[in-house]
């Protein structure tokens, strides 16, 4: 039975639906609200709205939140299913409140047109405040009269179609068409001359409220989309504007609508008072039959460029220049506001107006004329410069009788570096070339020889910096801080030695090498010689003494090393010795076998077989930045980075044949030490490792004596892919040695195995074969027979 309340037989949805005050949303099924659902997308009713229509009706708060998650949650679980059909949202006759599908403005709209197209703008009657007292009653309104006191009762009185609601044991009292206060008032008057006499009295009180509202028809022609609305007593005209769509955008008129009322014009509507004031005045309830009519209009114009709000604006008749402008927001900052260009159209063709500013006021627009606003233009009317060795560079205002004098005063006078012989005046001729003037600065200032400024004039003074170069002096070496330093006069060589920190401990102070230009501005020849060189010493402690080697612009200062200085180098042994660890080196020719010795000793667990060299190579700075640069062009991608170290920076593992060492100390085995190195003795290591193309690629206990082949053998064997004449071993040391062949292939030497030994075996490469095609083998066939003919008849010549 509930159900009955929202799904009536002939579909109707739950607005159609006279009370709802014992709806149970709990009871409902999910069929029931899926159908709910769909009703609302195709009547455009958004849950919101239909929440105030059900509280209206008399639903409690509860269960309208109840149904607003099970309308939430049906929507989420129906997103993913086709959409459903919006062909009856496209019915102009509603059979209650809606609002209609926004379109999506064109890239040229009329403005106004932003009314109805904004969603978040729709003018929504709210249906749950207080009902005003002036509201008009009417049937299908419902009326709660609640009797309070010595006497109570509570009754829902609904208007009947002839216009009077009925109170048990009162009677009928004829309410349509007054309003709600007059209403009020007559029931008041009636209870106190019938059964509840005690409301004159006071000990009984009356509360009259609005129930359900009644709902309204009317009818909105030359709208987007006109027809017959059926909407709540409470909308207002701009609510049904929005309905409707709005004027419809190419002929509608947005100034000059019109609310018909009882046969008759009851006002009309300039929906741009509301757009740019904000006055809702026009913004009535509606009644029954009200007819909402939008016209054509009569003139619409365009306007572009420096105004706020540019573009096309409908004009009444007596409308001038100056309220358009005015609707388009006013000009901007940037306007050109002495004249505005107008294109008009005329019969048979467009024409131009220059309209002046005085003309604002009393060009009346026409039908389909253009506005452009230009913008002011990029220059200055009374603007002069200065730049350069002045305290305050930048543009000035040009006063009558303004001077070169006035304007460096202006700019807070020269800065002590300005170039005092010249400086530069550029000025802007009428024909807009420029020309140089220049001005000897020194006697500008002092008031001799000034110069009236003009409009646009730029004036430029030089710093005596400007026009020399920057000299600087540079010291290499021996020094802390190395590198370039600025020249000042007096520079002395203990004074450059200072600012880069002093001599390092490897400095020979003795042998301090500057290299000097060569300037020679007579000779009319061209010297071999490229630079001055001079050679002097300084003192370590750089105490200030009466004789200083001065320095000159550009010098180039080398401070030696010292031939004795040596810095110590140090090494590392690693493994299995009695001391591993860092070790220095005693001289530029120690040896592996001696720094062994010093190491105290191997290990019962060192495997001397399997002792290596690990060897950083160093690479100077050109060196590094070629390799870096050679790395960078062929890894673009920069992924691998272990890869580019490995360039970069080589190490090289190198095998040491210490029983070599230890047999003969002048064995050329023995390696001379560098800085860095690292000398590995390994742990003995009882295993073979198998890989490569056998079976199973392993690691096998190694057996004294036993051949290359009984490792392959406990792995597997080869496979079908094993390339069994490339068969190599790596040694622990790094040593490799390969499978060496005799008697063409035929008889195989295999390396022999030691333990820790790495056994690879390597894959058969194969080369794809192309078949012959059927005329490659017919032309090879006959160069075969014409070869083996050849062959014949040198056989029987020899024979003859």
């Amino acid at each position: 039975m509930v159900c009955s309340l929202f799904f009536s037989v002939n579909g109707q949805d739950l607005l159609k639906s006279g009370d709802l005050s014992a709806v149970k949303v709990d009871q409902l099924s999910d069929a029931d609200i899926t159908k709910l659902q769909q009703q609302l997308k195709s009547s455009g009713l958004t849950v919101s709205q239909a929440e105030q229509m059900a509280a209206a009706k008399g639903m409690p708060q509860t269960e309208i939140i109840k149904l607003r998650e099970r309308l939430s949650h049906t929507e989420t679980a129906n997103r993913a299913a086709p959409a459903a059909s919006v062909s009856d949202a496209k019915e102009p006759v509603l059979n209650e409140y809606k609002t209609v599908e926004k379109t999506t403005p064109g890239k040229v709209s009329v403005f106004g047109s932003q009314l109805f197209t904004t969603a978040s703008l729709s003018f929504e009657p709210n249906l749950r405040i207080a009902t005003p007292m002036d509201y008009v009653l009417g049937p299908d309104d419902e009326l709660l009269l609640n009797i309070y006191g010595v006497q109570e009762a509570s009754f829902h009185l609904q208007v009947q179609p002839e216009g009077a609601v009925t109170i048990p044991q009162v009677g009928q009292i004829h309410v349509s068409g007054l309003s709600l206060e007059d209403a009020i008032t007559q029931i008041k008057n009636k209870l106190e001359a019938t059964v509840y006499h005690s409301i004159k009295t006071g000990a009984t009180h009356l509360s009259v409220t609005l129930g359900k509202i009644k709902s309204i028809r009317v009818t909105i022609l030359g709208a987007s989309k006109p027809g017959l609305y059926t909407v709540s007593s409470l909308t207002t005209l701009f609510n049904a504007l929005y309905l409707a769509g709005g004027p419809e955008n190419s002929i509608g008129s947005y100034r000059e609508i019109t609310l018909v009322r009882n046969g008759k014009v009851n006002r009309k509507i300039d929906l741009y008072e509301f757009l740019m004031m904000g006055y809702v005045k026009d913004n009535v309830l509606l009644k029954e039959g009200d007819v909402i009519n939008i016209p054509v209009y009569k003139k619409r114009v365009t306007i572009t460029g420096q105004v706020k709000r540019p573009g096309t604006y409908e004009m009444l008749d007596n409308e001038n220049t100056e309220q358009l402008i005015h609707c388009a927001g006013g000009f901007t900052e940037q306007a050109y506001t002495a004249s505005i260009k107008v294109t008009s159209l005329t019969s048979t063709q467009r024409k131009v107006k220059d309209l002046m500013n005085a003309e604002y006021t009393s060009y009346i627009p026409q039908k389909g004329d253009e506005f452009l606003v230009s913008g002011i233009l990029d220059k200055y009317e009374n603007r002069v410069q200065i730049k350069g060795a002045v305290y305050r560079e930048g543009q000035y205002e040009l006063t009558p009788g303004l001077t070169i004098k006035g304007l460096i005063k202006k700019s807070d006078g020269l800065k002590p570096d300005a170039f005092p012989q010249r400086g530069l005046l550029i000025r802007t001729k009428d024909d807009m070339t420029t020309e140089n003037i220049p001005f000897n600065v020194k006697n500008v200032v002092e008031g001799n020889d000034d110069i009236l400024l003009k409009k646009e004039d730029v004036i430029q003074i030089a710093s005596i910096f400007d026009l020399k170069d920057e000299a600087v002096v540079t010291i290499n070496g021996e020094v802390r801080k190395p590198g370039q330093f600025t020249y000042r006069e007096n520079l002395g060589l203990k004074d450059l030695l200072f600012e880069a920190g002093g001599f390092t401990n490897a400095a020979a102070n003795y042998n301090i090498e500057v290299a000097r230009r060569i300037r020679n501005n007579t000779d009319q020849t061209v010297s071999d010689s490229i630079a001055e060189i001079l050679n002097v010493s300084a003192d370590k402690d750089l105490a200030v003494e009466q004789f200083r080697q001065f320095l000159q612009p550009f010098d180039i200062v080398t401070v030696r090393r010292a031939p004795g200085y040596t810095e110590q180098q140090k090494v590392i042994i690693s493994g299995e010795v009695l001391y591993p660890g860092e070790y220095t080196l005693r001289s530029k020719t120690e040896k592996v076998g001696e720094l062994l010795a010093r190491s105290g000793g191997f290990t019962k667990a060192a495997y001397l077989d399997g002792i290596y060299l690990i060897r950083h190579h160093q690479n100077n700075a050109s060196e590094q930045k070629e390799k870096i640069e050679k790395t960078s062009a062929v890894n673009t991608k920069g992924s691998d980075s272990a890869l580019v170290e490995k360039i970069i920076n080589p190490v090289s593992k190198i095998a040491v044949n210490i029983r070599a060492i230890q047999a003969n100390s002048q064995s050329p085995d023995d390696l001379l030490l560098d800085e860095g190195d690292e000398i590995v003795v390994p742990k003995l290591n009882e295993l073979v490792k198998i890989t490569g193309e056998v079976y199973s690629p392993t690691e096998i206990k190694y057996e004294q004596g036993e051949p290359l082949r009984y490792y392959i053998n406990r792995s597997g064997g080869y496979n079908d892919f094993a390339r069994t004449s490339k068969i190599y071993v790596i040694y622990p040391n790094g040593q490799v040695a390969k499978t060496k062949t005799a008697l063409f292939g035929l008889v195989r030497f295999y390396p022999k195995i030691k333990t820790g030994t790495e056994v690879f075996v390597p894959r058969v490469i194969k080369t794809e074969h192309k078949r012959l095609s059927t005329g490659e083998v017919v032309g090879l066939t006959s160069v075969i027979v014409s070869m083996a003919g050849v062959a014949v008849t040198l056989i029987n010549s020899l024979h003859k």
